[in-house]
């Protein structure tokens, strides 16, 4: 197995190609896909609140120490650190990476004249 496979928790097999990331390690801004969730009574309550699997999300704030707070439409739930562990997620906007792009685009677009 390739070190970098190893460090973003791939799985063998077939669908290797989608890393395994949990919501418990979403950033402030970041959106996303909600996954599988194992828990059967979370998955119930995800699913009352329009948050369940295949439903787009956004991460509002993380409490430190504390639970996630996270927005479906104009629906704002607190997950806990616990049950966040538990749910799946796959990335469709890292905030991190929208702001990187904003800065080079303002320097380039500064330097073009």
């Amino acid at each position: 197995m390739f070190a970098s496979t190893r460090r973003y928790g791939r799985r063998k097999g077939i669908g290797a190609a989608i890393a395994s990331r949990t919501l418990d390690t979403v950033r402030s801004g970041d959106e996303f896909e909600v996954g599988d969730i194992d828990d059967d009574a979370a998955r119930v309550h995800a699913i009352r609140f329009g948050m369940g699997s295949g439903s787009s999300c956004s991460c509002v704030t993380r409490i430190p120490a504390g639970p996630i707070v996270l927005r479906s439409g104009r629906q704002e739930i607190a997950v806990g650190r616990k049950l966040a562990q538990r749910i799946a997620v796959k990335d469709v906007r890292r905030a991190d990476a929208v702001g990187r792009a904003s800065t080079y685009a303002l320097s380039s677009s500064s330097k073009v004249r």
